[in-house]
C-alpha cells in the first residue's frame, strides 16, 4: 500500500466523530447506539431516539438498538426520504417490553395528492434482524411499496408488521399483542406466524401463500378480496364457525389442522 494512500485513509478515519455521518466502504451509513444518542444521522436527526431518516439511501445497523421506554420509536423514516434500505445486519431493535406508543422502524404514507412525478414518501426495505418488546407495532411502513424480508418481529405491544402496497417474505412473526399481520394491498409469502393475540394475519386485497399460522389467539387468516393458498393454519382459536380462517374460500388447497381445509 502506498504511503500517501495510507495517510488519506487515516485521516479519513480519525474524522468521523460525533455529529458526523458514519459510512461503511460500500457508502451505506452505519447506525449504532452511540450514533442514535449522538444525533445527526442524518440532516435533521436530533440527538437521542428516534433515529430519524430524511434522505434516501441505504443504511446498517452497527449495534443493538435500544430505546429508553415503550413510547420512544426507533428509527422514522421521514417524508421525502424515498426507496430507504434498512439492513438490520443481525442486530435487534430492543423496546422494554411493556405497552406503549414506541414502533420499531416507522413510515408516513404517500399524500395522495403529491403531484404526479413528486413524492412525499415511497418504500423502504428492512431486513436481517429482530425487532423486540416494543410499545407498539414492531414495524409500520404505510408507505406503497415496502418490503420486509427475513426479520424476527416477536413480543411487541401491538401487530408485529402494520403494512400497505408491500411484500412480506420469510419472516418469524410471535407474540405480538394485536396480532401479527395487518397488511392491505400486499403479496405475504412463506411467513411464520404464531402465538399472537388477534389474527395471525389480518388483510385485505392480498396475496397470501405458503404461510404457517399456527396457535394464533384468533383466526388464522381474517381475509377481506384476498386470494390464498397452500397455506398452513394449525390450532388457531378465532370464534368462527371455521376458526383457522375466515372471509374467503381458498382459492387453492391449504391445510387446516392436518387436513385439506373444508
Amino acid at each position: 500500500m502506498k504511503r500517501g494512500y495510507l495517510v488519506a485513509l487515516t485521516i479519513a478515519v480519525a474524522g468521523i466523530g460525533f455529529g458526523e455521518t458514519a459510512y461503511a466502504v460500500d457508502g451505506v451509513i452505519l447506525i449504532d447506539q452511540n450514533k442514535a444518542l449522538a444525533g445527526a444521522v442524518t440532516p435533521g436527526d436530533a440527538p437521542g431516539f428516534p433515529v430519524t431518516l430524511t434522505q434516501s439511501g441505504s443504511y446498517r445497523l452497527a449495534s443493538n438498538l435500544v430505546v429508553p421506554d415503550a413510547n420512544t420509536s426507533a428509527i422514522v423514516i421521514g417524508k421525502g426520504a424515498i426507496g430507504v434500505s434498512i439492513d438490520l445486519n443481525g442486530f435487534s431493535i430492543i423496546g422494554p417490553g411493556t405497552v406503549g406508543t414506541g414502533i420499531g422502524i416507522s413510515s408516513a404514507p404517500d399524500d395522495p395528492s403529491s403531484p404526479f412525478g413528486t413524492f412525499s414518501n415511497v418504500g423502504a426495505s428492512v431486513r436481517n434482524g429482530t425487532i423486540f418488546g416494543m410499545g407498539s407495532s414492531g414495524i409500520s411502513l404505510l408507505a406503497a411499496g415496502s418490503a420486509i424480508e427475513n426479520v424476527t418481529i416477536t413480543k411487541n405491544g401491538s401487530f408485529g408488521i402494520v403494512a400497505n402496497l408491500c411484500t412480506l417474505t420469510r419472516n418469524r412473526i410471535m407474540k405480538n399483542g394485536a396480532g401479527g399481520i395487518n397488511a392491505s394491498s400486499c403479496v405475504v409469502t412463506q411467513n411464520m406466524i404464531s402465538q399472537n393475540t388477534g389474527a395471525g394475519i389480518q388483510a385485505n386485497d392480498s396475496l397470501i401463500v405458503d404461510n404457517a399460522l399456527i396457535v394464533n389467539a384468533g383466526v388464522g387468516l381474517a381475509a377481506a378480496n384476498d386470494g390464498f393458498g397452500r397455506n398452513v393454519f394449525s390450532s388457531n382459536n378465532g370464534g368462527f364457525a371455521n376458526p383457522q380462517f375466515s372471509g374467503r374460500t381458498s382459492l387453492s388447497p391449504n391445510t387446516c389442522d392436518g387436513a385439506i381445509c373444508p
